[in-house]
């Protein structure tokens, strides 16, 4: 069985790699993975399983302006029609939300491929991923949602229940499985003062709102107010993100207190979640990752409005003040990840392989019906407002 997983970013490698491991101990499967998008700007060669084919296609969506994230987005298609064209694959896995993974999952409609779809049903008003998920959602032909909740939204957009599952998000399988490391090696590996005080920044534009930017405004203002030693991460790649991590890199390097690294890896990443004392920005993984580890987060602007979260989570808006107050408030404190973590245990990966290698018959997998009890199908017509 030829099964093609597509990665478009960084943050996709710790979510896939659970799911790459087990595909790969299944003897049936031949894997085979496409990197894209940020991939294309990245080496990424040593988070690929040994025994996987792998891909690089297509192109990074550069950070900067909309035409740019477009022409990125239409050579992804054509290189992923390539790649389609070459494997010839049983099944294509896509995940999330991102720009540059849905020119990918497009490109399987001529090709009439099954298409397994991760984390769909979960909501990020503040941002165009948020019409890129349901759209994938709708293109994709079995889910593999983190949460009940997220599997009702998947539902009540017309999705018959025997293509959901609820498997939960394998990245927390990834973050279980990184050796824990004392805080003076995990600051040594970074060249960090070893300090328990750590804040862990991690800010994306804010794509579907007036400023993208705002966020990253208020955060780097709130830390000029009350200096504590700062490691922060990088942007992702959607339009306005180059200027973000041009602004990122300025500020550190006129304050001895904070530092910077790109990316950090499953291992170190978990280790940051570990020993900081604060998470501040409007990242994904503040939502989903971080309450595994009882990690209080301030979770800033309206990128994330909408999606499930638990208690160790604080929103706010994109205001300094309200960022400088809650980090006087919530740094420090730690939750239960069993009261705080919604996202699975950690075992998901094991379970999306097994979704991805039992397809149902071909017939039914690919006639997609629309279901639910609508207005127009109740009454027949709609009516002018």
């Amino acid at each position: 069985m030829r099964v093609l997983s597509i990665s478009s970013s960084r943050a996709d490698v710790g979510i896939l790699e659970p799911v790459w491991r087990a595909l790969e101990s299944r003897a049936e499967v031949r894997l085979h993975l496409l990197l894209t998008g940020m991939h294309m700007a990245e080496d990424a060669a040593m988070v690929v399983p040994a025994g996987a084919a792998l891909h690089r296609a297509g192109a990074d969506l550069g950070g900067g302006g909309p035409d740019q994230a477009a022409a990125a987005m239409a050579a992804i298609a054509a290189a992923a029609s390539g790649v389609y064209t070459a494997v010839a694959p049983d099944v294509v896995v896509v995940v999330g939300d991102r720009l540059d993974m849905i020119p990918a999952a497009v490109a399987t409609l001529p090709f009439n491929l099954p298409l397994v779809h991760l984390h769909g049903g979960e909501r990020t008003e503040g941002a165009i991923d948020e019409r890129i998920r349901h759209a994938l959602t709708k293109l994709a032909h079995l889910h593999c949602v983190a949460t009940a909740e997220a599997g009702a939204l998947v539902a009540a957009m017309g999705e018959e229940q025997w293509r959901i599952q609820v498997t939960g998000a394998p990245g927390l399988d990834t973050l279980i499985a990184a050796p824990t490391m004392a805080v003076a090696d995990f600051a040594a590996a970074l060249d960090l003062a070893p300090d328990d005080g750590l804040c862990l920044v991690t800010v994306h534009p804010e794509t579907n709102g007036p400023d993208p930017a705002a966020p990253l405004n208020a955060v780097l203002a709130a830390l000029d107010r009350a200096p504590m030693p700062t490691l922060f991460t990088a942007p992702n790649t959607d339009p306005g993100g180059a200027a973000m991590r041009a602004q990122i890199e300025a500020f550190v390097a006129r304050r001895p207190w904070a530092a910077y690294r790109a990316t950090l890896g499953g291992r170190l990443y978990a280790n940051a979640l570990r020993h900081a004392t604060v998470m501040v920005g409007n990242s994904s993984s503040g939502i989903i990752e971080a309450a595994l580890f009882g990690l209080a987060v301030i979770n800033v602007g309206a990128r994330q409005r909408g999606r499930t979260r638990g208690p160790n989570v604080h929103d706010c808006a994109a205001e300094s003040t309200q960022v400088s107050r809650l980090l006087g408030s919530v740094a420090g404190r730690r939750y239960d990840p069993a009261q705080v973590s919604l996202y699975g245990d950690g075992r998901s990966g094991p379970r999306i392989a097994q979704v991805i290698t039992e397809l149902p018959d071909r017939d039914k997998l690919m006639a997609k019906l629309l279901v639910g009890a609508s207005a127009v199908q109740r009454t027949g017509q709609l009516e002018l407002v």
